[in-house]
């Protein structure tokens, strides 16, 4: 979604642009209790701590990152969303006596033929345009809680968005129930929390800092992104890794870059994985050259049609066979492999012979600057945790 409609979510959506400092005991007491029927198991000091530190990662992505805290995909719901699905659970987990709150059914504002023409087609790049969500924030769905039908959008997945564009009265309906149950859940909710020294803010501060843990710790660095990918800030680190920092890690860690350069190999293929599963028994009980012999096959990996093992690099211009030659153990047959071609394979090596990546190599450069750059950016998160501490006045 494009900025204005991140930017309009962000004034919709509650105090997304503070964080929590200090936790009170009731607060503790209901995530201890939240936790333990989840089955995580933290001490009251370990779970002060993670939850003060979703708070500073809070905090983080309001200055790194602000797009995250109004939603962590364009194709997914909106944070406000996972927010009030997170506080129902926790609210009528506290107070059993909610969940006796039923939810109304909401009477359609329009038909779906009339929804479908107000939305228009759906944009090929999932991009509202200003004028249509000035449009939109004109038309008011619920009056409590106000629900505008730019509020409904913004709030939806890209799968949900598009099936409102086709006029999904039903998936329309259904939204406006859950908003005017959230909003029934915690009008009733408010004065057993405050009973209990509790605020919904907070709570909802809380649930926020939850949901955008597993997201801000990707970005920081702290743990894999999906897919491998890296944040822009993680990219900023990486850049700032020197050739003298690559050389010291190399020289460092240099057994780490030994590698396979060539061993001897034999491999014989098989029309059917029967006839390969014959030939591995075979070969188990006499030997790889005593097996190709009675199967009347030769090395693959032998141009001149012998039996015996040929030393390969994993250039051989049978790449395929090769590759599963260097990924096997040395002395011991694979099992039956289906070639790429449909054919089945078993290859047997012994005696390989290693090298290592020279320092200017590619695969040295790589590896070395992602674990310079998780080295760095575990020691910038524990930098920054601490400021942020000392600067709040929270206990290191």
């Amino acid at each position: 979604m494009n900025y204005l409609v991140l930017l309009l979510a962000g004034c919709l959506s509650l105090p997304c642009w503070a964080t929590l400092t200090q936790l009170t005991k009731p607060e503790l007491v209901l995530m201890q209790s939240l936790y333990t029927q989840q089955d995580r198991d933290l001490s009251s000091a370990e779970l002060n701590k993670h939850l003060l530190e979703n708070q500073f990662l809070l905090a983080t992505a309001q200055q790194l990152n602000p797009e995250l805290m109004i939603r962590q995909s364009g194709v997914g719901f909106d944070n406000d969303y996972h927010i009030r699905r997170l506080i129902v659970t926790l609210l009528t987990h506290q107070f059993p006596e909610l969940k006796s709150i039923t939810k109304e059914k909401s009477i359609a504002p329009f038909s779906a033929q009339a929804l479908s023409k107000l939305l228009g087609d759906y944009p090929a790049n999932g991009n509202y345009q200003t004028r249509q969500l000035e449009q939109w924030q004109q038309i008011r769905l619920l009056d409590t809680p106000k629900v505008t039908l730019a509020d409904l959008l913004i709030s939806q997945s890209m799968q949900n968005r598009f099936r409102l564009h086709q006029g999904d009265i039903d998936l329309l309906v259904h939204q406006l129930d859950e908003w005017r149950y959230y909003a029934n859940l915690t009008d009733r909710a408010a004065p057993l929390l405050a009973k209990h020294g509790l605020s919904l803010s907070r709570l909802e501060l809380l649930a926020k800092g939850e949901l955008l843990r597993p997201p801000m710790l990707a970005f920081l660095g702290i743990k894999a992104q999906l897919h491998g990918e890296r944040s822009t800030y993680l990219e900023q680190l990486r850049a700032t890794i020197s050739q003298a920092e690559i050389h010291r890690y190399y020289k460092q860690h240099r057994k780490d870059f030994r590698y396979k350069s060539t061993l001897e190999a034999q491999a014989a293929t098989f029309e059917s994985q029967t006839q390969a599963q014959h030939f591995h028994r075979l070969m188990n009980k006499k030997g790889m050259k005593q097996a190709l012999k009675e199967t009347q096959k030769h090395n693959e990996f032998d141009s001149a049609g012998k039996t015996t093992p040929v030393s390969i690099t994993r250039e051989h211009q049978k790449r395929w066979l090769a590759q599963l030659a260097f990924s096997s153990q040395s002395g011991k047959a694979t099992p039956p492999v289906r070639t790429p071609s449909g054919r089945w394979a078993v290859v047997y090596t012994q005696h390989p012979k290693y090298a290592y990546y020279s320092e200017d190599s590619e695969t040295v450069r790589y590896q070395a600057l992602d674990a310079l750059t998780k080295q760095r950016a575990q020691a910038a998160y524990q930098q920054k945790f601490r400021h942020w501490q000392t600067q709040h006045g929270v206990p290191l």
